[in-house]
């Protein structure tokens, strides 16, 4: 049966005092993404019962949210748990799909991951908009745990390599996500080639007695113009 794609946070506009939690965490090229929000009263634990298909990627999300569309997802959509009041939504996605993630746009107008020098910088725009989105969200808990040294960060709290940002009505203007991370990625290294039977190293020897001989032929040169000259004068 097909079924009406819906907003990712469409939930939060039915519930009171609502808080969600995001997190993310970062293993080598894997971007784990859950989104956490609990009921407080049996409407809300109904209705976040639904099993909504929601795409991952922005714009088939941004597709679906069209009332006159009637489709099943095309592509992956989140992973949906719900038990007792709790629902969970998650999926893995890599780091060249995650900058479409469906979850972050809905707060975000921006999302870049940017490989600097020896880092890799991971950032969001200044305004988390879902609060205008959703008047029932209150409260918004953002955490990322990386496996990757954190050189620079603007988190609220830090837990050993966990990064927490706790955004609220008051401070979600002006409540961006920064955070950059050393890159040993072997895809950011530029390293010499290795010596085998098919890249054999150089021989320079031949380029060398070149030199050699050319030195030898200009010093020659230069003597014997030097003896003429001397033969010249004596014979004036």
């Amino acid at each position: 049966m097909k079924k009406r794609i819906v907003l990712l946070l469409i939930i939060l506009v039915i519930t009171t005092g609502c808080t969600c939690r995001y997190n993310l965490t970062i293993t080598n090229n894997v971007y784990k993404e859950t989104i956490s929000i609990t009921a407080e009263n049996s409407t809300e634990i109904t209705n976040l019962n639904q099993k909504w298909q929601i795409p991952v990627d922005k714009m088939e999300y941004d597709v679906g949210t069209d009332p006159s569309t009637k489709t099943i997802p095309v592509t992956d959509t989140y992973n949906y748990n719900f038990s007792g009041s709790n629902l969970k939504l998650n999926y893995d996605f890599t780091k060249n799909t995650y900058v479409n993630s469906t979850a972050v746009f809905n707060c975000y107008k921006t999302l870049n991951i940017e490989n600097y020098a020896s880092s890799m910088i991971i950032s969001t725009s200044k305004s988390a908009t879902c609060f205008e989105k959703y008047p029932s969200l209150t409260k918004l808990v953002v955490t990322i745990n990386v496996d990757k040294k954190v050189t620079s960060h603007n988190a609220d709290s830090v837990s050993g390599s966990t990064y927490t940002w706790n955004i609220n009505k008051d401070n979600y203007t002006n409540k961006a996500i920064n955070l950059v991370l050393e890159n040993n990625d072997n895809d950011s290294k530029i390293t010499e080639p290795e010596e085998t039977s098919a890249n054999p190293p150089k021989d320079y020897t031949m380029y060398i007695f070149a030199g050699i001989l050319l030195i030898v032929m200009l010093v020659a040169y230069v003597m014997i113009n030097g003896i003429k000259n001397k033969e010249d004068v004596m014979d004036d």
